[in-house]
């Protein structure tokens, strides 16, 4: 057989299935909107400058790596990257609050549990962590605790490889719409978690440039908020 020979048509065929991807013009629409993430993602680590600034950069390159994998067809690679995109995240807002915590894992001495960022008592998402950091956001915590737990549970059927999760068992690889779209509607839900994270976790300490520089975020996502709208009604005085 010859290797390079076959790698070189499996490069092909990758672009292929990407040319197939940008022509869907609907799940393209959806893979822009997903990709504009990284915008905003640019915009927290304008924000974020403690140690758990390097855990949100990986988190940052992860997602990018879901990003390319979906649009070569590698799908369960995609769920993969988006789960860890979403531990990533999740710990750097977990982490910032855990400098001991944040030293030994990255010592390599402690493993990263989603068990542990999404626990109900000490999380992300707890009452405690919410009160200590915005406690004007605090009645929303469950809400988004939930669908965090829930897209985690459902990108880690991927990695598990529950039988829903395989694709075509043929050799060669498909464009597979449905996949795609379910992949950006778990962006979509990972991203607004995240940023219900940062915005618990780092509103309370922003000066007006910070709150101004991620005004944009706060008003188009949670506008709703009224404890969003005043916050952001008062810096614009």
């Amino acid at each position: 057989m010859d290797i390079a020979g076959y790698y070189t048509s499996l490069q092909a065929h990758r672009h292929s299935l990407l040319e197939q991807c940008i022509a869907d013009s609907e799940t393209f629409s959806q893979h822009v909107a997903s990709h504009s993430f990284l915008r905003e993602v640019d915009v927290i680590l304008k924000v974020v400058n403690g140690s758990e600034r390097s855990i949100f950069l990986q988190a940052a390159r992860e997602f990018q790596y879901s990003l390319e994998a979906v649009l070569c067809g590698s799908y369960r690679h995609a769920f993969l990257s988006l789960r860890l995109t979403l531990e990533l995240f999740t710990a750097a807002t977990y982490f910032s609050a855990h400098q001991m915590k944040l030293n030994l894992w990255m010592m390599g001495g402690d493993d990263l549990r989603w068990s542990t960022l999404n626990d109900p008592d000490k999380g992300v998402y707890s009452h405690n962590f919410t009160k200590a950091f915005n406690p004007d956001l605090g009645s929303y915590r469950s809400q988004y605790m939930n669908l965090a737990t829930k897209v985690y549970h459902e990108c880690s059927e991927y990695v598990h490889g529950n039988p829903s999760t395989h694709e075509n068992t043929s050799e060669e690889v498909i464009y597979d719409r449905s996949k795609a779209q379910q992949f950006h509607d778990k962006v979509a839900t990972i991203r607004i978690c995240i940023l219900f994270q940062f915005f618990v976790r780092y509103l309370g300490e922003m000066n007006k440039d910070h709150l101004k520089t991620v005004e944009f975020m706060a008003i188009d996502d949670f506008g709703h908020v009224p404890e969003i709208r005043q916050l952001f009604g008062e810096n614009t005085k």
